[in-house]
């Protein structure tokens, strides 16, 4: 699933359902067609003439399978060299106020949440997410915004993603590994280094290619994720 968004300049530019560990990087992604027409694809997914910005951030060691644990300036930083040229990007507070102003200056802001079941925010300090709020809209005594995620369209308080930012815990170790009959890269979360199996959201089991599983470290979110949010501008 996607959606296709509109940038102010007439372009075109496709938001992909980016579910699981690589979403940080699928947002990403977006948002550099969108706002700096710079076109990186999230994953490679089989093409070789394309360096990807997982393959990437794992070879610069930023990310382990794609995950992207970290908001803080130092990636505002490293995101920033990938075309210096071009790309503006801040790590700032997680600010109502700050959102509001970005999206009304033509920016965009990439959020990091606690996403429920059905794609909102919640306080559950679980499930850490991405989401690119991209336009304010109007209401009589709520603070909105489209936002998009899992390759759809979200109207979102913003009070309440604020919140559900702030809410943000830090997470275990855990591990990921790929389908063996499967031609893409996608991650699937498993018990340990030596699960045969993995089940994914919607409880299908996949049995995983061996040697496949990596091990992505405990992170404190708490410090490098909640209260944080990345801010992109013209």
């Amino acid at each position: 699933m996607s959606i296709t968004v509109t940038n102010p300049e007439g372009r075109n530019v496709e938001f992909k359902d980016q579910r699981g560990p690589t979403c940080g990087l699928y947002a990403l992604s977006f948002v550099l067609e969108y706002l700096y027409d710079i076109k990186i694809p999230a994953t490679a997914d089989g093409d070789k003439t394309w360096e990807s910005l997982r393959n990437k951030f794992k070879k610069d060691g930023r990310t382990v399978i794609g995950e992207l644990y970290d908001a803080t300036s130092s990636m505002a930083d490293y995101i920033k060299a990938l075309d210096p040229s071009k790309i503006k990007c801040q790590s700032v507070a997680c600010d109502v106020t700050s959102i509001i102003e970005t999206l009304n200056g033509g920016g965009l802001c990439m959020v990091p949440f606690c996403v429920d079941a059905s794609g909102k925010p919640d306080h559950s300090g679980i499930h850490a997410h991405w989401c690119v709020v991209q336009k304010n809209v109007a209401h009589a005594s709520r603070k909105l915004a489209d936002t998009c995620h899992w390759g759809a369209k979200f109207l979102f308080d913003l009070d309440v993603l604020r919140t559900s930012n702030n809410s943000i815990q830090d997470v275990l170790e855990s591990w990921w590994g790929k389908d063996k009959d499967s031609t893409d890269l996608e991650y699937y979360s498993c018990d340990s280094e030596q699960s045969a199996t993995a089940v994914d959201s919607l409880g299908e089991i996949h049995q995983l290619k061996p040697g496949s599983v990596k091990k992505i470290p405990a992170t404190a979110l708490s410090r490098k994720l909640a209260g944080k949010m990345l801010v992109f501008t013209r």
